[in-house]
């Protein structure tokens, strides 16, 4: 599966991280996010590193996935900004007023992590991060950060995954939100292992530990829900991830509820005694 098949409903809109082995994965989940906000008529605004090669510019990565820029440019729904205007020191809420100003109803903004860390410190970009999580949520905004994983810190890895838990876009991994946790679609295996555990525990973590009440000292249970439904491999390198990763929550009286996999990938979860962990549970879609 490839970025261009829209990642199997996904999606492409919200506060997402894209997250890419090379080159033309990269260029395809840009694409394939602009094109998704030029057909629905909202205002696409882009940046880019200063001194970018005519070939490796946004314009023509675009043009090389059949994205019309000169039309998109002309009536506006596209714009390219240099990085000093696409990250102001007011922050981006005044680059989405002003977008919305003009008539639109949504606005949709991406830049490369690599590009922006030229211009701004980390703990400056961790806090435009976190701004842009919160106008995803509240105002008519998508957003998408894109990193590259070869020089992604393990550390950074996991602070980029919190703040993007219901966003995660790879070539063969992406996560949505589902009630009282995430869904995961795709395959998790060795090659992508770090990024479901960033996302497994950013997920328990968001939970928190149980709350005991202070006259009976019981404890409310806290229920973590990881929907494997679209999943369609897992490898023992992924079952790992669910014992180590939510193990502090069980203990600590949580419950983790593997939702409805597919038979095959049931059938690895419960070979590996998955099941049989405190606090793990493997339900169908209806518990």
């Amino acid at each position: 599966m490839t970025f261009k098949d829209g990642l199997a409903g996904s999606g492409w809109d919200g506060h997402l991280l894209l997250l890419y082995d090379s080159e033309p994965e990269r260029r395809a989940g840009l694409a394939a996010w602009v094109r998704r906000g030029l057909d629905l008529d909202e205002k696409v605004i882009c940046t880019e590193a200063p001194g970018v090669a005519a070939e490796d510019s946004v314009r023509m990565v675009l043009d090389e996935h059949d994205v019309d820029v000169a039309a998109a440019t002309a009536d506006g729904r596209l714009a390219m900004l240099p990085l000093a205007e696409f990250y102001p020191p007011a922050g981006q809420v005044p680059v989405v007023e002003r977008a919305l100003a003009e008539g639109f109803t949504r606005v949709r903004m991406t830049a490369e992590a690599s590009a922006a860390l030229g211009l701004l410190t980390e703990s400056d970009y961790a806090r435009i991060e976190r701004t842009m999580d919160e106008l995803c949520r509240t105002r008519p905004v998508s957003a998408m950060c894109q990193y590259e994983r070869s020089v992604t810190s393990a550390a950074r890895l996991r602070e980029i995954v919190a703040v993007h838990l219901v966003g995660i876009r790879e070539s063969g991994f992406r996560t949505r939100s589902a009630e009282d946790g995430i869904a995961v679609s795709g395959e998790v295996d060795i090659s992508n292992a770090d990024t479901f555990a960033a996302a497994v525990d950013a997920a328990v973590q968001a939970a928190g530990s149980p709350i005991k009440d202070a006259a009976t000292e019981d404890a409310t249970t806290t229920i973590v829900r990881l929907d494997l439904g679209d999943v369609c491999f897992v490898d023992v390198a992924a079952c790992r991830v669910l014992v180590t990763s939510t193990q502090w929550f069980r203990h600590g009286g949580g419950r983790v509820l593997v939702v409805a996999p597919q038979p095959a990938v049931e059938r690895t979860l419960r070979m590996l005694d998955i099941d049989q962990l405190p606090g793990l549970e493997i339900i169908n879609g209806d518990a």
